[in-house]
C-alpha cells in the first residue's frame, strides 16, 4: 500500500547548546490513496494503450512499414496503432518496432515469470486471424532477447468480437535460447514478416498462470483389443485430438503406440513419396518425447525425442526421420470415406529404444496432418504450433500428452 511519512522535530543537546534539527521520518501511516494495479510487486502494466510516444520506435523505411495513430478502428479509448507492412515488396531485410515502456526503465519480469502475460488487442483488415507473421521479444539491457511467435494457440476471440486477444505468457518466451535476463528488460520488440495490415490496442501486462500449450489426455491401456482394420469401431480409442475438424486419437502402453484418425481430404490417400520425402503427401506426423524430464523449452532435439510419419497412400508405412528408416513390424489399415479417409496404426514402442512409456506422466507431443494432391503436399495442419514453422526441429513448439490409466484397471 502507498505510504506517507509523519515527521518530528528533534532537539539535540550537546553540552549546553540546544540545536534544532530538520524534520525527520519517524514512522509511516497508511495513505488513503488507492494502490495502482500491479502483479506481485510489478507495477509497469501499461505497455501501450493509446498514442505513439517517445517510448516507441520502428523501421523508418515507409516502403516496408507504416506505423501511425488511428481513430478509425479502436478497441478502447480514443486511439489505436495502425500498422501496414510488406517485407518483400519493400525490400527490407528486417522490419520491426520496439516499445520501451515505463520510460525505458529496467523492468524486472522475473518476479512474474509464471504469473503474467503480455496481452494485445489486434484487429485485422483481412478478417479473423488464426495466426500472424509476427514475433515478439523481450530485450534486456545487454542486448539479449527472448522470442515468441504469434502462434494460433495464443490468439482467441471472445463472443462476437472482431478484435482478437493475443496472449503471450511471459514464461513461454525463450529466455534460455540467448540467455536473456528477465530481471533487466529494456523493451519489447516486434518483428514483422511477409505482409499484412493490423491495428494494435491495449498492449499490457495481465495476470496469467501456466501456459497455452495444449494438453491431450490419452489412454494407457495394457490390452486395448484393437483390430487394425481401419474401421474405428472400437470404443477404447477415447476422446480424440481435434485439428481443424480432423480427429486424431492416440493410445499407448509399454509395447505399442496406437494411432487412429478421421481426416477430411478432397484427394484422399495421395502419397507416392518414399524415404525422408514422405512428408510431401498425405499422412500424419507425430513428434514426441520418451523422456518426461526433458526441458519443455528446449530448442533442439534430444536422443529421446522422436519424429515419425504415418504415410497414407501408396505403400503405407511409418517412417522414422531420426533413424532415416521405416519402423518394422508396424500395422496400418485405412479406407476412404465420403469426406476423406480414416485409418488405424499399431507402432511397436521397442523401435524407439530410448526411454519408456508410463501411465499418468506428462510427455511432450505435436501432431501434424499433411494434405497432398498426388504430386506434393498442399497444406499442413498442426495441433499445438499452428501458425509457426519448425516443430520438427524445435520441441518448445510441442504440446503435452498424458497417458492415463483407468481407475478400474
Amino acid at each position: 500500500m502507498w505510504i506517507k511519512s509523519i515527521a518530528f522535530t528533534a532537539l539535540v543537546v550537546i553540552g549546553t547548546a540546544c540545536v534544532t534539527v530538520k524534520p525527520t521520518a519517524l514512522f509511516d501511516e497508511a495513505s488513503s490513496k488507492p494502490e495502482p494495479p500491479h502483479i506481485e510487486n510489478f507495477y509497469a502494466l501499461n505497455v501501450l494503450n493509446e498514442k505513439l510516444s517517445g517510448e516507441v520506435w520502428y523501421t523508418a523505411d515507409v516502403k516496408c512499414i507504416r506505423v501511425e495513430n488511428s481513430t478509425e478502428n479502436v478497441f478502447a479509448g480514443s486511439n489505436a496503432i495502425h500498422l501496414k507492412w510488406d517485407k518483400q515488396e519493400g525490400g527490407c531485410d528486417w522490419i520491426g518496432m520496439g516499445i520501451g515502456w515505463d520510460g525505458w526503465a529496467p523492468k524486472d519480469l522475473s518476479m512474474i515469470m509464471n504469473k503474467a502475460a503480455i496481452q494485445f488487442k489486434v484487429y485485422s483488415t483481412g478478417g479473423k486471424i488464426a495466426g500472424l507473421p509476427l514475433a515478439a521479444a523481450m530485450e534486456d539491457y545487454a542486448g539479449k532477447a527472448a522470442w515468441i511467435g504469434f502462434a494460433g494457440k495464443y490468439i482467441s476471440y471472445k463472443n462476437d468480437e472482431t478484435w482478437a486477444t493475443v496472449t503471450l505468457p511471459i514464461g513461454d518466451f525463450d529466455w534460455d535460447m540467448f540467455d536473456a535476463d528477465p530481471s533487466n528488460v529494456k523493451q519489447m520488440l516486434i518483428q514483422f514478416e511477409a505482409a499484412g495490415e493490423v491495428y494494435f490496442d491495449e498492449i499490457s501486462v495481465v495476470p496469467f498462470e501456466g501456459t497455452l500449450n495444449k494438453h491431450y489426455a490419452s489412454r494407457f491401456d495394457h490390452d486395448p483389443g484393437f483390430v487394425i482394420d481401419g474401421e474405428l469401431d472400437e470404443t477404447n480409442w477415447g476422446s480424440p485430438i481435434d485439428i481443424d475438424g480432423n480427429k486424431i486419437s492416440i493410445v499407448g502402453n509399454s509395447e505399442y503406440i496406437y494411432v487412429s484418425g478421421e481426416v477430411q481430404d478432397a484427394s484422399p490417400l495421395s502419397n507416392n513419396k518414399s524415404g525422408d520425402d514422405v512428408w510431401n503427401g498425405d499422412g500424419v506426423e507425430l513428434a514426441f518425447s520418451t523422456n518426461p524430464e526433458a526441458n519443455p523449452r528446449r530448442k533442439q532435439l534430444l536422443l529421446t525425442d522422436q519424429h515419425i510419419c504415418i504415410k497414407l497412400g501408396e505403400k503405407p508405412m511409418v517412417w522414422d526421420w531420426q533413424t532415416h528408416d521405416g519402423v518394422a513390424d508396424t500395422e496400418i489399415a485405412y479406407k476412404k470415406t465420403t469426406t476423406g479417409y480414416q485409418f488405424e496404426a499399431q507402432i511397436p514402442f521397442a523401435h524407439f529404444k530410448r526411454g519408456e512409456l508410463k501411465s499418468n506422466i506428462n510427455y511432450h507431443l505435436e501432431v501434424a496432418i499433411n494434405d497432398g494432391n498426388g504430386q506434393n503436399r498442399t497444406k499442413q495442419l498442426k495441433w499445438n504450433s499452428s501458425g509457426i514453422e519448425g516443430f520438427h526441429k524445435n520441441p518448445s513448439f510441442w504440446g503435452n500428452i498424458t497417458y492415463t490409466t483407468d481407475k478400474s484397471e
